[in-house]
């Protein structure tokens, strides 16, 4: 059983912690191929402490901060792992529990064993993400460092009007290996909109592992919206399980413009017919930033579609990948599953790998796969510059076509403004 104690790497708990050799995942293994985590998690990282406890002095000065304004209305915020239910404003519809679990440290995933809940038995727990989970071992370190997690259900009465944001602040005073991890259970024909957050209120340099599993259920649609903008120059690991039942939609948006290292791995099982999902991932990095997208889209049964978009733009000294999968199962026939990569390279001493994949077995589907990797179109540059328009302003529209097309899928008009915002300063 994959997190079983007997199978878990010794842990020191007192002073400076072995992560490096124990759980964070080498260059050897594939799926980190192209990110070298010791390159951005020093070795002497202390692990956040365990208590979920926030003096009230603490509270106020974080919520009275310059840096960050806590939204007034449909806000869940969460500081080291514990909702803070006095500052949060949680609308009708959606309740928030933690799981009755005390010995999390036996399992990874909380999902039980068909993902049609959330179970803190280990011996039901859904083994449909295990080959991910066998190599990669920072699940079970979330899982050690995490009191028993929250679970975040929505019904059939939340209005789908009320985008919620869902803020993981950290007052990480001593620069740690931060953990959180939420579980959203998404009701039968319940429309959700949502946009989570990393907030770092501490020091600089730090280290941010998220973990997400989510259950859609029957005709249940998921808009998930994040934006990934550290100033602290700190790394982040987000991890997404999602398994969807029938005729349920998944979309995900991610967002990246500023962190030392952005690590996202988006993995989706499409469990039941008529199931769709779309994963897209946006990105303009200017500095030293290195990001990662690692996705996974699983058709695990026939008539269900996807779709994953990612267009990045990388400057300075920035470093990328991008590893996407389409996996097909046997029996899947009907499938259409559709991937594109774009690169814009707009400085030589950037660099990314790209690595799109299709794993197909059955025979009966529309499956494709595309990934260009370039730099600014000179005729296009020449003409903008010969209208009178500045190098660097011409510069910007380009990048501003670049990336337009992805963002104009935001549906909400309040969340695609502050995209907007967050890319090209409007």
């Amino acid at each position: 059983m994959i997190g079983s104690k007997k199978n878990q790497p010794k842990f020191n708990f007192d002073k400076k912690s072995n992560f490096i050799s124990d759980f964070l995942p080498s260059i050897k293994n594939e799926d980190w191929r192209y990110t070298n985590l010791k390159k951005f998690i020093p070795e002497n990282t202390e692990v956040q402490p365990l208590t979920g406890y926030i003096e009230q002095e603490k509270l106020d000065k974080i919520i009275h901060s310059n840096k960050f304004k806590i939204p007034e209305k449909n806000c869940i915020f969460f500081l080291n792992g514990s909702l803070q239910e006095t500052v949060s404003d949680i609308p009708q519809g959606v309740l928030i529990k933690k799981i009755n679990d005390k010995t999390n440290n036996n399992r990874t995933l909380y999902m039980n064993k068909v993902a049609s809940e959330f179970s803190a038995d280990e011996k039901n727990s859904y083994t449909g993400f295990s080959s991910f989970l066998e190599k990669n071992k920072i699940i079970e370190l979330n899982t050690l460092l995490t009191s028993s997690p929250y679970i975040i259900h929505f019904d059939r009465t939340f209005d789908s009007k009320n985008n919620i944001k869902i803020i993981h602040g950290f007052t990480n005073e001593g620069g740690w290996f931060n953990q959180d991890r939420c579980l959203y259970f998404i009701e039968s024909g319940c429309e959700v909109y949502i946009q989570p957050e990393v907030v770092n209120f501490g020091k600089h340099d730090s280290v941010f592992n998220i973990v997400s599993e989510i259950i859609c259920k029957e005709e249940a649609n998921l808009n998930m919206y994040m934006g990934q903008n550290d100033p602290t120059n700190s790394s982040i690991i987000n991890t997404i399980f999602c398994a969807q039942e029938k005729n349920s939609e998944s979309n995900f948006n991610i967002f990246s413009v500023n962190g030392k290292l952005i690590r996202n791995n988006v993995l989706v099982n499409l469990m039941n017919e008529n199931c769709a999902s779309s994963i897209y991932g946006t990105s303009l990095l200017e500095n030293k930033e290195h990001l990662d997208n690692f996705i996974v889209i699983s058709h695990l049964v026939e008539n269900c579609k996807s779709n994953q978009l990612f267009k990045s733009v990388y400057g300075g000294e920035t470093t990328g990948s991008f590893c996407g999968k389409i996996y097909v199962e046997k029996n899947a026939q009907q499938t259409e599953a559709l991937q594109q990569n774009n690169n814009l390279m707009i400085s030589k001493k950037a660099s990314v790998n790209a690595k799109p994949q299709l794993e197909i077995f059955a025979d009966d589907v529309v499956c494709s796969h595309g990934c260009t990797i370039g730099a600014i179109d000179e005729k296009s540059l020449f003409y903008l510059r010969s209208r009178g328009v500045p190098e660097k302003e011409a510069i910007k529209l380009l990048i501003s076509g670049f990336l337009t097309d992805s963002i104009s899928m935001i549906k909400p008009e309040r969340i695609r403004d502050e995209v907007k915002k967050l890319f090209f300063k409007e």
